[in-house]
C-alpha cells in the first residue's frame, strides 16, 4: 500500500479575504465558502495549556483542508497527521499521510490564517475551537499540484513497463530510496523535464476529438512512441516520453501543418487550433508513414587509372535489406532526376527536390549513401602488396520535420584480406566489390550495421 504525503506550510493571505462577517456562532455555524476564501473549523482534544489546545485545534482544521484536497486521490485509505515544525509557538509544517493504492508525494499547502478562536476550560483542561481561513486560489494551487504528482506517478509507471532500462541506458530514471525518480524531488518534476506533454486550448467542445487525432499523428510521426493519456493541470493530455528523442520533432510537425498557434513552456506545448478539427484529421490522415523510405547515392570504386563512378547499388541494396529486417523499415521507388547522383552527390539539391515535389514523394525519409573503395598501390620492392578499404556513410533527411541527421562512417580500414595479387583494374574492381560486401560483415567495427542502428534506431 502506498502513502501520500502532504506537506503543509502556514503563510499570511491578505486581510482582504476575511472581509466577509465573521458570525459570533462560527464554531456551530461556520461561515460558507466564497470564491476568495476556504473555511474550516478546527477543534482540539482536552490539552494542558492554552497554547497545546490552540496547536491541536489549529492542525485539525489544516487536516480538514488536506482530507478535503485528498479526496481527489483514487483509493484512499487512511489519513493520519505527523508534526513536523513550529514557528512562533505555532505549527507551521505538519505532515498528513494519506494512505492510497496509487504512489507517494509531498503536497506544500500555503496560504491559510486564524480568522478566529475560542478557548475554554473544562475539567483543568484546555479545549481550542479555531476558524481557519484559506485562500482558494492556494488551495486550488494545491490540488492542482496533487493531482499532477498523481498523474505524472502513473506516467511514470506506464513509461516504466513500456521502456523499462535505465536512464544510462536510455531508459527512464529509476527510483531512489525517497521512491522519487532518481535526481528528482517528485514525480512531476520528473514529468516536466522528461516527457513531452501535449495540450489543446480549445474552447470549441473538441478538445477530446482533438487529443484522439494529435495521439494518431503522434503515433504515425513516431512508430515507437510511448504515448500515455492523461490530465494535467486540469486538461486532457497526451504524454510522449522522451523530451530529448521526440519534442523537437514533434513540435516542428505540428508547426508545419499550420493549424495550430504553438505555446512552449519547458517540454509542453499547448496547441491552439486555429482551423477547423476537419483539417487535422485531414493532416493527420495525410501524413506521410514513418515506416518508408526513399535511398539513392552513389558508389564509387579508385582503380589504377581513376575511379568508376556509380560502380553499382552494393551498399544501397544492403541497406534496404537490413532497414527492411532489422527496423521493420520499406524501401520505396520514386524517379529522382539523374542529375543529382551524376559524377557526384548533390545533397542539397536533392533535399530541394524532394521539397518541391513533397505531395508526390511517397516516403517519410530520404536516405543518401556516400560510399567509395579506395586503392593503396603498395611497394613491390618492399613486398607490400596493394590494398583496398571500403567506407560509407549516409544522410537522413525526414521530410515531416526536416531534420537532417548524418551517420558515422563504416569502414573496412586494416583488413589484409583485400589485397589482390596486382593493381590491375579489373583485379582492384573485383576487390573492391568484395570490400563493400565486407561493410556488413559482423567481423568489421564499426561496420555498416552499427552506423544504421546508430541512425534507424532514434525513428
Amino acid at each position: 500500500m502506498k502513502k501520500t504525503v502532504m506537506i503543509i506550510g502556514l503563510f499570511a493571505v491578505t486581510a482582504a479575504l476575511l472581509s466577509a462577517q465573521i458570525p459570533p456562532d462560527w464554531d456551530t455555524n461556520p461561515p460558507r465558502d466564497t470564491a476568495a476564501v476556504k473555511y474550516a473549523v478546527g477543534i482540539s482534544s482536552p490539552g494542558a495549556t492554552e497554547q497545546d489546545a490552540f496547536k491541536g485545534a489549529w492542525q485539525n482544521a489544516l487536516q480538514q483542508f488536506a482530507e478535503s484536497i485528498a479526496t481527489n486521490f483514487s483509493g484512499r485509505t487512511d489519513i493520519r497527521s505527523e508534526s513536523a515544525g513550529f514557528s512562533s509557538g505555532v505549527e507551521d509544517e505538519f505532515t498528513v499521510v494519506v494512505s492510497t493504492s496509487s504512489f507517494s508525494t509531498k503536497v506544500k499547502l500555503s496560504g491559510a490564517r486564524e480568522a478566529a478562536r475560542k478557548i475554554a476550560r473544562e475539567n483543568n483542561r484546555y479545549v481550542a475551537r479555531v476558524l481557519v481561513a484559506m485562500s482558494a486560489e492556494d488551495y486550488a494551487a494545491a490540488r492542482r499540484y496533487a493531482e499532477n504528482e498523481e498523474a505524472a506517478a502513473l506516467a511514470y509507471r506506464f513509461f516504466a513497463r513500456r521502456v523499462g532500462g535505465s536512464s544510462a541506458t536510455g531508459g527512464i530514471a529509476a527510483l531512489d530510496r525517497s521512491g522519487k525518480p532518481a535526481g528528482y524531488d517528485d514525480y512531476y518534476s520528473w514529468l516536466r523535464n522528461s516527457c513531452v506533454i501535449l495540450s489543446f486550448a480549445d474552447n470549441t467542445g473538441n478538445e477530446g476529438q482533438y487529443l484522439e487525432q494529435l495521439e494518431l499523428f503522434v503515433k504515425k510521426l513516431y512508430k515507437n512512441a510511448a504515448i500515455f493519456a492523461e490530465t494535467v493541470d486540469g486538461s486532457g493530455v497526451r504524454i510522449v516520453y522522451d523530451t530529448a528523442k521526440y519534442y523537437d520533432g514533434i513540435s516542428r510537425a505540428l508547426q508545419n501543418t499550420g493549424l495550430f498557434r504553438i505555446t512552449k513552456q519547458d517540454s509542453r506545448l499547448s496547441l491552439s487550433p486555429q482551423k477547423p478539427l476537419a483539417d487535422f484529421r485531414a493532416a493527420v490522415s495525410a501524413l506521410k508513414d514513418s515506416s518508408r523510405f526513399f535511398i539513392t547515392g552513389i558508389e564509387t570504386i579508385q582503380t589504377e587509372n581513376g575511379q568508376v563512378n556509380n560502380a553499382g547499388n552494393i551498399i544501397i541494396n544492403q541497406f534496404k535489406a537490413i532497414a527492411s529486417r532489422d527496423f521493420g523499415l520499406a524501401a520505396v521507388n520514386f524517379n529522382l532526376p539523374a542529375s543529382y547522383t551524376d559524377g557526384f552527390v548533390d545533397e542539397d539539391g536533392i533535399i530541394s527536390y524532394i521539397n518541391r515535389n513533397f505531395a508526390a514523394f511517397p516516403a517519410r525519409f530520404l536516405v543518401i549513401c556516400y560510399a567509395e573503395t579506395r586503392l593503396s598501390a603498395g611497394i613491390p620492392e618492399y613486398k607490400v602488396p596493394p590494398l583496398v578499404t571500403a567506407s560509407c556513410r549516409f544522410t537522413l533527411f525526414d521530410t515531416v520535420t526536416g531534420e537532417t541527421a548524418h551517420s558515422g562512417a563504416a569502414d573496412t580500414t586494416g583488413f589484409a584480406a583485400f589485397s589482390p595479387a596486382n593493381a590491375q583494374d579489373q583485379t582492384v574492381i573485383a576487390e573492391s566489390r568484395r570490400a563493400l560486401q565486407f561493410l556488413y560483415d559482423a567481423k568489421n567495427q564499426p561496420g555498416l550495421a552499427g552506423i544504421m542502428q546508430e541512425m534507424l534506431g532514434k525513428l
